[in-house]
């Protein structure tokens, strides 16, 4: 049961005190929910506030719909507007003004350039990705930051002090809010929509987990909305906060939801950006400058190719830093959040004792790379003997104008992670049949250690590079005679049209570090990436 004492129950309790959703709005919404809405009634509820009425026949009036008259009745408004964009429409002009007051300019524009770009990747994506109607996860996602404005209310400067050093550090928000709070801001926006008696729908969305599966052919909310979600968040990392190192992880799990490709994604930031910029302007909101999306995007890709072999423990390391300062910065929105709730501070408190016990948990993390640094002068040889396999084959498949992928794999025993004759016995065995069905040649794979191998595979693209080594992930686990299977990571890279002078070495480099970041994943773990 919830600690009524908490910060994040006493935040709670009065947001819903304080934030409502104004009479009128709960009122569209709730007629407009009906099977058969009634337009009529529909009218009288928005004459009741001249000011919204004034705002809709603005939005009819203007620009978008290009009408050669003015439309001055309020039955024609909304006609012409529909009933989802209307909802739209009242909830993006309703939102309580207590959230909106007192927030300077620039805090207020990131906050609608980040609410609008969510909300329109989130409908493009269901309605270009999952061949659906967009308009319930274009509100999820719109309303999706409600919480973020609860804590700039309700604990000032701290909370905004604390917003503005990670997104200028390039720390993922939820994370350090969970860490330096306790809670994150999402469970506050799902408290207040459920007060708000919104569709269960919203609320359910935010705090569900996606499933690790493609819902494309069997698209329903429940599952489908929290993907997409998903997928919208990440892309307002991309763009909107510059998180460039976010990017393989928005084309994985792109690619597992919805069977996202890297053109997919550019086509989709092309088609977000100037939707954005006229939705604020319907909206009558200013919202931040930022970068053009597709340059950003341009930056990710270049920024991933280029990396270096031991880029992804260097990034676990920067990650690792980046925690300890945010965490030990963050004493002011602690000691905040204490006044809040009237708490006096404890004498060896939750949060402090979180902050603490970061070292060793970063050490730990950063153990498995350095056991595995003998291994990998190990490998010095093998690797030389991998590129030039895979020079030659970029050679071959240029000419043929095919795709190249290379898999760098290696198993590992679960209980300690160090590599054993069990798991290399293990990861051969599994290797066989794939090998047999792939028509693999012996020139296509080679072993770099006891346990750990190269798969260079000519005219098979990423998708089914991945499901080549998910395959193996599975055989493992079912060809293990042990309790606990071994764990099986692997990094893969590919590149679908080679271009002459291309440097071969870069797809090594892309698939070790794809490996590198797999070694830093729980269990048996895929990454990849495309090279360009």
């Amino acid at each position: 049961m919830p600690d009524p004492s908490s910060p994040l129950e006493s935040l709670i309790a009065k947001a819903g005190t304080l934030y409502t959703l104004p009479a009128v709005a709960m009122e569209v919404l709730q007629l407009t929910n009906s099977d058969r809405v009634d337009t009529r009634a529909l009218k009288e509820c928005i004459e009741r506030d001249p000011a919204l009425a004034a705002k809709l026949l603005k939005v009819v009036n203007g620009a978008m719909f290009g009408l050669s008259g003015k439309v001055e009745n309020l039955t024609q408004a909304i006609a012409l507007l529909g009933i989802k964009p209307l909802k739209l429409l009242v909830l993006g002009f309703s939102l309580p003004k207590g959230l909106l007051a007192d927030l300077d300019a620039v805090q207020l524009a990131q906050y609608w350039r980040t609410a609008l770009t969510r909300a329109v990747a989130a409908r493009q994506l269901a309605e270009t990705q999952w061949k659906s109607p967009g308009d319930d996860a274009f509100l999820v996602a719109l309303l999706h930051d409600i919480g973020k404005l609860v804590l700039l209310q309700q604990v000032g400067s701290p909370y905004a002090n604390f917003l503005a050093q990670v997104q200028s550090e390039g720390g993922r928000l939820i994370e350090f809010e969970q860490r330096s709070l306790g809670f994150d801001h999402r469970q506050l926006t799902v408290a207040l929509l459920r007060h708000w008696s919104l569709p269960e729908i919203y609320a359910a969305s935010i705090e569900t987990a996606p499933l690790k599966q493609n819902t494309v052919g069997d698209y329903s909310n429940e599952q489908s909305i929290p993907q997409i979600l998903a997928l919208a968040n990440l892309m307002v990392e991309l763009v909107n906060d510059h998180r460039l190192k976010v990017l393989p992880d928005l084309l994985e799990q792109g690619e597992c939801y919805c069977g996202l490709t890297s053109d997919d994604l550019s086509r989709l930031l092309a088609e977000v950006e100037p939707r954005v910029e006229q939705l604020a302007s319907v909206l009558q909101v200013e919202v931040s400058e930022t970068a053009k999306y597709t340059e950003v995007l341009l930056e990710a890709h270049e920024l991933m190719s280029q990396v270096a072999t031991d880029a992804a423990g260097m990034l676990m390391l920067t990650e690792d830093q980046l925690c300890a300062q945010v965490l030990s910065d963050s004493s002011e929105l602690q000691q905040a959040m204490r006044d809040f709730t009237r708490v006096p501070p404890p004498g060896d408190s939750a949060l402090q004792g979180q902050g603490r016990a970061d070292a060793p948990q970063a050490s730990a993390m950063r153990g498995p790379r350095s056991r595995t640094t003998s291994v990998e002068a190990a490998l010095a040889t093998a690797r030389a003997r991998l590129a030039k396999v895979v020079a030659q084959q970029a050679i071959d498949c240029r000419e043929q104008r095919i795709s190249l992928s290379l898999v760098c794999i290696e198993a590992s025993m679960a209980d300690d992670g160090s590599m054993s004759t069990d798991a290399a016995a293990a990861l051969n065995s599994a290797l066989q049949p794939l090998m047999e069905e792939y028509q693999l040649s012996n020139d296509q794979y080679l072993r770099l250690s006891e346990a750990s191998i190269a798969i260079v595979l000519p005219n098979i693209e990423r998708r089914e590079a991945v499901e080549l080594t998910q395959r193996l992930v599975r055989l493992v686990d079912s060809n293990s005679g042990h309790a606990v299977p071994p764990n099986i990571k692997a990094g893969a890279a590919s590149i679908s049209g080679i271009p002459k002078g291309w440097e071969s070495v870069r797809l090594v480099e892309a698939a070790e570090n794809c490996l590198s970041a797999a070694r830093h994943a729980g269990g048996s773990s895929v990454k990849s990436i495309e090279v360009y």
